[in-house]
């Protein structure tokens, strides 16, 4: 029963990471780039910014890295829907478009990076010893 509590805490801890990872995503898209909506924004921004959120969002706990997405992607809606009232209608719409073109996969990437950077660093130092 003490495990299961464990593992709950660690993937709370992990999904909350996301959730602030995700709104953090969205909320310094106006500083950095100007733009409120940080996918209309020119260059890099939308896809470097995902990428590190992974990789950050999935340190409380790597092996359930794939909760940072979850997390990550809700985030960015909630953040989204708290505060920017005009896109409330085009929620809907919006989750299922950033489902289908993968707006998710580079938070994806850098939290799966998290965890195989930790089975790595792990193994090594097994075998260092």
């Amino acid at each position: 029963m003490r495990r299961d509590r464990a593992v709950a805490k660690k993937i709370a801890w992990v999904f909350l990471a996301g959730l602030v990872s995700g709104a953090v995503v969205w909320g310094f898209s106006v500083p950095v780039t100007g733009m409120r909506e940080p996918f209309d924004s020119p260059g890099y921004y939308y896809m470097v910014a995902m990428f590190i959120a992974g990789i950050l969002a999935a340190m409380p706990a790597p092996r359930y890295w794939w909760v940072a997405v979850v997390g990550i992607f809700l985030g960015e809606r909630i953040y989204a829907f708290a505060m920017l009232p005009e896109t409330r209608s085009w929620l809907l719409a919006g989750i299922i478009l950033n489902l289908l073109v993968f707006s998710w996969l580079p938070a994806a990437l850098g939290a799966l990076s998290t965890y195989c950077a930790t089975r790595w660093i792990q193994r090594r130092a097994r075998v260092d010893t």
